[in-house]
């Protein structure tokens, strides 16, 4: 971590933001090579993704659970509108993009605060939902490491975990995303895709497609704005 501190605390070329550079390079680390251990996270943005929707759309959430494989799923009290189903459905595997996106407009503004409050009070109202013993450790240690990191850190690592946040949630649902197609999970009923084939006839591949494509759109349009920050 030190090395990637003083790389990006060195006197940077003209129009290169290293801190942007080296918060890359260690989301790539995290959401690729390391994804068994760090592809969680991803789990918790998708599965908060449902329920943040549903609840903007007026639907009740009854229930968050995340499983030790890496999986979890997100349980509505009653029956959805069709059009609300498709849609509350569709938004899980593009979530992590959407908030990825979101926290790089932040940083774009300079808002490295914003970024990580933002993301403390999105875990904190998810807690609510949450159940099970792996939910109940996993979300609550990850607002712990958020909240040092906002409190306790020096305004440079406050930087760099602001830029590493967005970057994994840009790469890492990308990366989901591919994993997912490879393993033709859209081949399984109770995933997303399924549930959308049973909803619109379509082919479960064509919504894993098309939630492909988002998700990479995402990461080269929320990439360009990270790298375009000014040093």
């Amino acid at each position: 971590m030190s090395g990637f501190l003083e790389i990006a605390a060195a006197a940077p070329d003209p129009g290169v933001n290293k801190v942007a550079w080296a918060g890359a390079l260690l989301a790539w680390l995290l959401a690729v090579p390391a994804y068994v251990v760090f592809g969680m996270i991803d789990t918790i943005a998708h599965e908060g993704g449902h329920a943040l929707l549903a609840r903007l759309l007026f639907q009740r959430v009854t229930a968050i659970r995340l499983y030790s494989d890496g999986g979890g799923v997100t349980s509505f009290g009653g029956d959805m509108p069709w059009a609300v189903d498709v849609a509350v459905k569709f938004v899980g595997y593009v979530a992590p993009s959407l908030f990825g996106l979101a926290a790089a407009g932040l940083l774009a503004r300079g808002q490295v605060d914003v970024t990580l409050w933002a993301s403390l009070g999105f875990l904190f109202v998810m807690l609510f939902a949450v159940r099970g013993l792996l939910g109940w450790l996993v979300v609550p240690s990850l607002m712990v490491v958020i909240c040092y990191v906002a409190f306790a850190a020096e305004p440079p690592i406050r930087e760099l975990f602001a830029y590493v946040w967005t970057w994994f949630l840009l790469i890492a649902a990308v990366e989901t995303m591919l994993i997912f197609l490879r393993g033709r999970g859209y081949d399984n009923s109770g995933s997303d895709a399924g549930a959308l084939r049973r909803l619109t006839s379509l082919s479960g591949e064509f919504w894993a497609v098309l939630m492909l494509i988002g998700t990479t759109a995402a990461l080269v349009y929320g990439g360009v704005m990270l790298l375009r920050v000014e040093a």
